[in-house]
């Protein structure tokens, strides 16, 4: 009799054991990035354009990406000029898009589940071997028809997200954030951050392509996304 308990004991045992190594090995595979991406940016402008110098100082030459521990979504723009691009902050909870300029404590916003680009077609995969920070990347590129704020056509581009599986979030989060055609980027990606980013307008393009990633740290600007803010909407 004790020889069965014993056997059944250690069944039991063997049973819990084998849940929690199951429940650890899932627990892994959630191991959702939060921290900071530090990208260098180009502007690339076409021979006809004229207002190189216009362009490159709105955009900076530096972008900080951070995912905070709640979801939230950050990018903040360095090196450009005091009328250039500041902050784009997404706060999930208030379904809300604020952004800012240099010369400005005014905040921008919009919600963040309205789509402000519509895709129009997918683009034919080059073939070429992207490889950023030792990472060989996978991407998603599209055809696209950005929108104004009243829903009208202002422009058509073309959008390349070069990403690893590395580096992923919880898509979940996202399902309802269509700025910037996030949400599709996130399920085409399976939830994976980019580490190359290009926004081709045709008459120039911006890329964004990582130099360093920083787990666990936060540049937190809030105080600029504060309630205490002017805000107007687009």
């Amino acid at each position: 009799m004790a020889t069965k308990n014993h056997i059944i004991y250690l069944i039991l045992l063997f049973a819990f054991v084998g849940c929690k190594s199951q429940g650890i090995s899932q627990g892994a595979k959630q191991d959702y990035f939060k921290g900071t991406i530090i990208y260098n940016v180009e502007v690339v402008l076409s021979k006809t354009d004229t207002s190189a110098k216009a362009k490159k100082s709105f955009f900076g030459d530096e972008m900080y990406l951070t995912i905070f521990k709640n979801g939230d979504i950050q990018r903040k723009y360095n090196g450009n000029s005091p009328e250039g691009y500041d902050l784009y902050y997404v706060d999930l909870e208030g379904n809300l898009v604020m952004e800012k300029y240099n010369n400005s404590d005014t905040l921008f916003t919009h919600k963040a589940s309205t789509q402000n680009i519509i895709k129009l077609n997918s683009l034919r995969e080059d073939n070429m071997i992207c490889r950023v920070m030792d990472y060989d990347l996978k991407d998603v590129s599209i055809g696209a028809q950005s929108l104004s704020a009243k829903g009208n056509s202002i422009a058509y581009l073309t959008i390349k997200y070069w990403y690893t599986d590395a580096l992923k979030v919880d898509k979940t989060q996202y399902e309802n954030i269509n700025d910037d055609l996030w949400n599709y980027f996130m399920r085409e990606s399976n939830g994976s951050l980019f580490l190359k980013y290009e926004v081709d307008y045709f008459n120039y393009k911006v890329i964004y392509t990582a130099k360093e990633i920083k787990p666990n740290r936060y540049e937190n600007y809030k105080e600029k996304v504060s309630t205490d803010s002017p805000r107007v909407v687009k």
